[in-house]
């Protein structure tokens, strides 16, 4: 299958003869003293010069002179009434996915509600569909082209994805207004349900953008394509997994100028400061499942410990030595603290040293550390980090469980890999094996035999590598920032007051987007919805009470508009 290049088993059979020796020979002591150091130790004085470079430099914006409706998406009651139903009728389809879904071909009846979401596209969008080349892709997949008058050029990416993640049913009591009812709150200016913030929102604003576009008379120079995976939230096996390389087999290698997918927005920082962050990167990923086989039994008769107790066991050792944090400056992260640290006024001065200095002192880099490790929104941007999210044993109350599985789902820092991650895994296995007594397998391979009581076995999938780092200078870059800049200018100051600013930088953010599977397509990736994201509005995110106030979601329309004008007007 096309999309299987970026999982665990296509990871481990290229990998295999180095990992194993690897995996079997790292030493414990090793794998818990991974931080390394990014900067030489310097205690001298920097030169005048570095100590006056603007860390965040100011973008200039960016104006196309196409007369478009910028102003009219932003500020107009009408536009925002018809935006307003657009977006709650695609949240009103529960186009629900699981973490296991079946391919299109062997089971259509579970994608229907895709269906129905397609329907709603083709009559919500005359203008896109009469104009634009639809494709169906893997039965559910969709690609839209939009033929630019210039064909040599290399063509712009737009993605999003159609599925949203599942509503626990026990939990739809909880909800202010039910989960698929797309309520729109005119007092509070909120647009209630699952999906309107992950990430119906975006592809609506896509499609909302390229229809305004058409409607205005705009011809791209430059070909566009829109490709909506199905299946995001479960890796994107069958949806992106098939959309990349179906482009990929259209366009080649390094075709495209530039990808934006789903991401972070305008963050506020201060009363009257904002930072907007198009994710450059992106962290690896890497699924462990650690399988405790025993021997079974009465329970009346139990061994010192079951295999429950010694799964306990293992997953205690985990917790309590979690990775080390390791923040070093390439870290996207970086752009986000700096523009804080030149810009807010209120960040505590001993932060702002430690930001400002860490490019040249050793010292105030792990000051600068130590800060990020204890804010609980950022540390693990700067670790890999482990969470133990499902765990299965025993079936009887007198009878000893024969086995005991949990999972570890990994993300893997930027400086790591899914062999460091595995080894260090496999290695905390190796102490409890040899503690308890057990054998131990990895990959259907004895590194330990099988002893009388039994063997605890590792094995890993879904194995990702961090993503390739897409640069925040050049001219893709400033013409990316340059539009935010112009449109969220116009969206923040057109009523009087105090003049907000606003920076454009760089950031990163844990999860994995659909982009893992359009490295080869261009090394311009970014991650960004142009929404304005103020106060609780991403607590509801994958949890109960999902919203987004129109009022963020009105500028995300307004720069896909622009940003589609400027790059055929500059680049």
């Amino acid at each position: 299958m096309k999309g299987e290049h970026a999982l665990g088993v296509s990871f481990w059979q290229r990998n295999k003869k180095v990992l194993m020796p690897l995996v079997a020979l790292m030493s414990v002591g090793t794998l818990f003293t991974l931080q390394s150091a990014c900067c030489g130790r310097s205690d001298e004085v920097p030169p005048l010069q570095q100590q006056q470079q603007e860390l965040c430099p100011p973008t200039a914006a960016l104006r196309p002179s196409f007369n478009g409706s910028v102003a009219e998406i932003l500020h107009d009651a009408h536009y925002k009434e018809q935006s307003i139903e657009r977006l709650s009728r695609a949240v009103r389809i529960p186009t629900e996915v699981q973490d296991v879904n079946p391919a299109p071909e062997d089971d259509p009846d579970f994608y229907a509600q895709f269906y129905k979401f397609h329907e709603f596209l083709q009559t919500q969008f005359p203008l896109v569909h009469k104009q634009l080349r639809r494709e169906v892709v893997n039965r559910v997949g969709l690609l839209y082209t939009w033929e630019g008058t210039e064909t040599d050029l290399k063509p712009v990416v737009l993605m999003s994805h159609q599925d949203v993640v599942p509503v626990n049913r026990e939990t739809w009591d909880d909800w202010e207004y039910p989960p698929f009812s797309g309520h729109y709150d005119e007092e509070t200016d909120l647009l209630w349900g699952r999906g309107s913030n992950d990430c119906k929102n975006l592809l609506i604003a896509e499609f909302e953008a390229i229809e305004k576009l058409l409607e205005d008379g705009f011809t791209p120079r430059r070909t566009l394509l829109l490709s909506l995976g199905f299946d995001e939230e479960s890796s994107g096996k069958w949806g992106a997994g098939f959309l990349g390389p179906y482009i990929h087999d259209r366009y080649g290698d390094d075709s495209a100028l530039i990808i934006i997918d789903e991401g972070e927005g305008i963050v506020k920082v201060d009363e009257n400061l904002y930072v907007a962050t198009p994710i450059n990167g992106e962290k690896g990923y890497v699924d462990v499942t650690v399988d405790v086989v025993g021997h079974g039994g009465h329970s009346s008769i139990p061994p010192d410990h079951t295999t429950i107790g010694v799964a306990s066991q293992l997953i205690a050792l985990m917790e309590d030595n979690p990775w080390d944090y390791d923040f070093q400056l390439d870290n996207p992260l970086y752009g986000m603290l700096s523009c804080s640290a030149e810009h807010s006024s209120t960040l505590a001065p001993h932060v702002r040293d430690a930001i400002v200095n860490a490019s040249w002192d050793e010292r105030k880099r792990r000051e600068l550390t130590d800060y990020v490790a204890s804010q609980k929104t950022l540390r693990d941007l700067i670790r890999t980090t482990q969470a133990i999210d499902i765990i299965h044993g025993g079936i009887k109350a007198n009878a000893l469980p024969e086995s005991t599985t949990f999972l570890v789902n990994h993300r893997v820092d930027l400086h790591s890999s899914v062999a460091e991650t595995v080894e260090r895994d496999l290695d905390l296995v190796k102490i409890i094996a040899d503690k308890y007594g057990y054998g131990v397998k990895f990959m259907d391979n004895f590194l330990v035999d099988e002893t009388e009581l039994g063997y605890i076995e590792l094995s890993f999938s879904k194995g990702l590598e961090p993503a390739p780092k897409s640069p925040n200078s050049g001219e893709v870059w400033d013409t990316l920032a340059g539009t935010i800049q112009d449109v969220f200018e116009n969206a923040f100051n057109k009523d009087t007051g105090a003049k907000k600013e606003l920076y454009v930088t760089t950031g990163l953010f844990s999860g994995n987007t659909d982009t893992k599977h359009y490295w080869n397509i261009t090394k311009n990736i970014y991650r960004f919805t142009g929404s304005i994201a103020e106060g609780s509005v991403l607590k509801g995110v994958h949890s109960v009470n999902e919203y987004i106030p129109m009022s963020a979601h009105l500028p995300a329309i307004a720069f896909l508009y622009e940003f589609i004008i400027n790059v055929n007007e500059y680049l």
